[in-house]
């Protein structure tokens, strides 16, 4: 059962970065029709219903609850789509599943079919423009956290309860609009790129770990975690962080210690999270565990948190204008980052990424 629950989100997000025939989207159409009749046939039945009641998934008499990052992801694409009640038949064919993937990935409307049956929810329409007005992120609280952020440099020393609190109202402001990308916009006026950027990624990553039904603490660690994950950077010298040209050999090895930095500083202090120095060590860590930096002794695959601020990090990164760069557009990010799923990035978390950030900004770029 949790398979077959696992396998669909895989589905819809592999249907939400390739097309139809992509052989990675065939080969997950296969595995979930696979994961339905083997349990079918377990279960010496012609059809399962999966029953959604808050964050529990009820199959028969069994509650299946969110032990998994992908199981967290089914329950929350069919919270997204409103859909309560979800029955897969025997005899699914392959075109019949493609349909019901592709439309659960990109948000158009779910019709019940010969194999599939899907009962939608009805959701009561709440006043978001107030709801958002009461959550907006307060200009101060960002002021002041920007400023101790540039005082690191002399007094190397950060505020923890500033940051924490900032990450708290990131939370909160994410929390009060369905356009989720609103609280970048006033903070791109600020000079500091450092901060801004750290910012940014931790809305991002708070985006992408509530896509998957983390809540509460957690993910105020997984957001705190990404808002510190560049700090080794503020160890760096500015004439390498704000060069105009390539850095040359020496340079970029300079740069490249901002992650064991980073690391190093925030495993230091007392009563932090232990998840932030592994994402300021392990962000430019590869999916695919092959060599990038920080050098490892040994094949290292970063965990969920420093995989999802590894792709906003790059995203982010590639939307902004830079010393050495200008910006890309959105679809040409996306472009990037679906070139390295699966290398440097988890193609699971891109695809996901991917839908988030079209249905949060579906703005033309």
């Amino acid at each position: 059962m949790q398979r077959l629950a696992t396998q669909i989100a895989v589905s819809a997000n592999m249907r939400g970065l390739y097309p139809a025939k992509h052989p990675r989207v065939v080969l997950s159409l296969q595995q979930m029709n696979a994961a339905l009749h083997e349990h079918l046939d377990e279960d010496r039945t012609d059809s399962v219903t999966y029953v959604l009641i808050g964050d529990d998934l009820l199959v028969g008499d069994a509650v299946i609850r969110k032990s998994t990052v992908s199981l967290q992801g089914f329950i929350a694409l069919l919270k997204r789509r409103g859909v309560e009640r979800l029955t897969l038949a025997r005899g699914l064919e392959e075109e019949e599943a493609e349909k019901f993937v592709a439309a659960l990935a990109a948000g158009d409307p779910l019709q019940s079919s010969g194999h599939i049956i899907v009962g939608r929810a009805h959701v009561a329409m709440v006043d978001e423009a107030a709801q958002q007005e009461r959550r907006k992120l307060s200009v101060d609280q960002v002021e002041m956290a920007r400023d101790a952020w540039a005082r690191f440099r002399v007094e190397r020393q950060l505020p923890i309860d500033q940051m924490e609190q900032l990450v708290w109202s990131l939370i909160d402001s994410l929390a009060g609009t369905s356009r989720a990308m609103l609280p970048l916009a006033p903070l791109r006026e600020h000079d500091e790129y450092t901060f801004v950027h750290s910012v940014n990624v931790s809305l991002l990553v708070l985006l992408q770990a509530r896509s998957f039904g983390i809540w509460g603490p957690m993910l105020h660690m997984f957001g705190m975690a990404a808002l510190l994950h560049d700090i080794g950077k503020l160890s760096i010298p500015l004439s390498i962080l704000n060069k105009p040209g390539k850095l040359d050999d020496a340079e970029w090895e300079i740069l490249k210690g901002h992650a064991r930095l980073g690391g190093l500083y925030l495993s230091e202090i007392e009563g932090i999270s232990p998840l932030s120095p592994i994402v300021a060590y392990e962000h430019h860590l590869r999916y695919d565990g092959e060599a990038n930096y920080p050098k490892m002794r040994s094949r290292r695959i970063p965990n969920l948190a420093s995989r999802m601020t590894a792709i906003a990090d790059a995203y982010d990164a590639m939307s902004t204008v830079r010393p050495y760069q200008e910006p890309l557009g959105r679809a040409a990010a996306f472009e990037v980052l679906k070139k390295r799923s699966g290398t440097f990035y988890d193609p699971t978390l891109v695809a996901n990424f991917i839908r988030l950030i079209g249905e949060a900004t579906p703005l033309a770029d």
